[in-house]
């Protein structure tokens, strides 16, 4: 027989503590392991789609249901966002690796709707040493004021431009936040810098946004995986 799930509104703060560990070994060790296993054998890709264990994982950490099923509706009830950027097993054809906490607006007049949630957690999934590390911050797009402000200029430059030019056809424009270096002890993301700006691209000065600095943005959880073996518990944050 399956397990059943346990009454989530009833989940103390030590169970929700050992359900997001348990979480990330299945989700993530034990799913890495099968993966590896096909990619010896297909040549294809082994990366863990992280998004919605990110979702799973926050929703254990803060309380808070989601807001739908399928990735429909809400990613969680008070209407907060879930971002996640997973390093492991995404290296390019160069051994590149550079995931992004993708922000995509789909409407025009769904510009500024990051800026409205009440929260956005930034999932991060790299490595750290030998570990895998697993952090989440919580950001308020009201109160970090550098990623505020750096989100409506590029809404500005780039977001409302993309739609007035492509007119009534679909389009996306696509915000991106380049999260803290892979095995790196940075407490920030970064926006903008690169190469020079083109005919098509407008060129930002690379931000730093600081993840870390109340009440901006604040370490909620960090959970790291020691010697191939079972995560453990770091930083929950009270």
């Amino acid at each position: 027989m399956p397990e059943a799930p346990p009454e989530f509104g009833k989940l103390t703060l030590e169970e929700r503590k050992y359900l997001a560990l348990r979480l990330l070994d299945e989700q993530i060790v034990d799913a890495r392991k099968r993966l590896h296993f096909w990619r010896s054998l297909t040549n294809q890709p082994a990366q863990v789609d992280s998004g919605y264990i990110s979702q799973h994982l926050v929703s254990l950490v803060t309380h808070l249901r989601g807001g739908g099923f399928r990735g429909k509706g809400l990613d969680l009830e008070d209407g907060s966002e879930v971002k996640s950027a997973n390093f492991l097993d995404s290296e390019d054809a160069r051994g590149a690796v550079a995931p992004r906490w993708n922000f995509t607006v789909k409407q025009q007049s769904e510009m500024f709707a990051y800026l409205e949630c009440k929260w956005i957690y930034l999932v991060s999934i790299d490595k750290h040493g030998a570990a895998v590390r697993v952090r989440v911050w919580r950001l308020s797009p009201g109160e970090h004021q550098p990623f505020n402000q750096r989100f409506k200029d590029w809404a500005e430059r780039v977001g409302f431009p993309i739609f007035r030019k492509r007119g009534k056809r679909r389009n996306d424009a696509n915000f991106q936040l380049f999260p803290p270096r892979n095995g790196s002890a940075d407490d920030y993301a970064r926006h903008g810098g690169g190469g020079p700006a083109g005919p098509r691209k407008v060129r930002f000065a690379e931000l730093k946004i600081m993840l870390e600095e109340p009440p901006g943005s604040v370490l909620l959880f960090h959970a790291e995986q020691q010697d191939g073996g079972k995560f453990r518990l770091v930083h929950w944050a009270a």
